[in-house]
């Protein structure tokens, strides 16, 4: 006897998997669920998620005895209809073998259709989104859970994760080059007028963070996530406002008649009279920005980076006006999120060259160049 044949699974096309991912705001369409979704496949992001089934395509699988009852076939499962945008967790949790009679056909049905009714009636309210995924240490990001539910329907990402591990000059000058090519990107899905706003979600050495931001600061309005590590989850505004502790920052002004400044800024870790005359003596004027008791968790909200932002732009644009500097070193100690908005202050039409350099914490000295910008 011939074996029967097996139902040949259609794949969907582009315009399809993007439908779901617009009509789904790019979030877990599970009940509660707040995790963004984006998808690393062979080194490409890819703006899926997983895409569930709530009748399973397959004889045996997850539902898949209620396809007739619901007006489905084996021919026509995989529709939009019958899917669901969601994280790992989630598409696993509702086809485990376990769990599945927890989540009949009818209650997922019902929990798209209400996720979906969400999506749509913010998009009258809320921007439209694109994300800047800027990851260059360590492995690739999967996805982009954030403390609640963002003002903004992310519609599309695009990415850099490729990790970043040659420090010579040649690498960081095409570490440069790489982010020159992800703004063009950004840029070009800018200009179509799809999107009002982008998101940016980073961990990657600080120069280039600097340097995107120096690219990213004559575009659409842009929100910086910063990641707590110890929560597992992206941060922009504090959610509580008794949660936002006081950095108490201090700054201070040494004249030494230069052409050249120095600025530090120290945030994660204290930067030191050492650190800098190691690298460029003592003969340079400087500028020091230093909060109370230096610490990797001291700064993670958009209402802290704006303090230390305006304490550096405003104070170093008034001492260059007065003293019309050749060149400014920056050294920082600090999270990602800041890093990026210090490169959207440098303004190239009135500031002069900017010189980066990278922390080493094992290095000699800890403080190395990179590039200027």
């Amino acid at each position: 006897m011939d074996k029967p044949k097996s139902t040949k699974r259609k794949r969907l096309s582009a315009a399809e998997t993007y439908h779901l991912w617009m009509i789904s705001g790019g979030i877990c369409t599970f009940d509660g669920c707040p995790e963004r979704l984006v998808v690393d496949t062979k080194g490409k992001l890819t703006n899926a998620g997983i895409i569930a089934h709530i009748i399973g395509h397959s004889k045996g699988g997850a539902r898949h005895e209620f396809a007739k009852e619901f007006g489905y076939s084996d021919d026509n499962l995989e529709v939009v209809s019958n899917l669901m945008l969601m994280c790992y967790t989630h598409s696993k949790l509702i086809d485990d073998e376990h769990n599945k009679d927890h989540f009949p056909p009818d209650k997922l049905f019902e929990m798209k259709r209400k996720h979906e009714a969400w999506v749509r009636s913010s998009t009258d309210v809320k921007k439209k989104s694109v994300a800047i995924v800027h990851k260059r240490l360590g492995p690739p990001l999967t996805s982009l859970p954030i403390t609640e539910h963002s003002p903004n329907i992310m519609l599309e990402a695009i990415e850099n994760q490729v990790e970043f591990s040659n420090f010579t000059p040649e690498g960081w000058e095409q570490g440069k080059a790489d982010n020159e090519k992800l703004y063009e990107k950004y840029v070009t899905r800018i200009n179509k007028g799809k999107y009002d706003v982008a998101e940016v979600y980073a961990i990657s050495p600080i120069p280039l963070l600097i340097h995107l931001g120096k690219l990213l600061s004559d575009t659409v309005p842009l929100t910086v996530y910063q990641y707590d590590r110890e929560a597992g989850y992206w941060v922009n505004k504090v959610p509580d406002i008794t949660l936002l502790e006081d950095l108490k920052p201090t700054t201070s002004i040494t004249d030494k008649g230069s052409s050249e400044l120095v600025v530090t800024i120290s945030i994660s870790d204290t930067i030191t009279d050492e650190d800098v005359h190691a690298i460029l003596g003592e003969n340079q004027d400087r500028y020091d920005i230093l909060i109370e008791n230096p610490h990797v968790k001291r700064l993670l909200y958009s209402e802290q980076v704006q303090q230390i932002q305006e304490l550096f732009k405003d104070k170093v644009e008034a001492l260059h006006r007065e003293k019309k500097y050749k060149l400014i070193h920056l050294l920082y100690s600090g999270p990602a999120g800041l890093a990026i908005e210090l490169g959207r202050s440098i303004n190239p039409n009135m500031w002069p060259e900017v010189v980066v350099y990278e922390y080493k914490y094992r290095g000699a000295p800890r403080y190395q160049r990179t590039f200027n910008i």
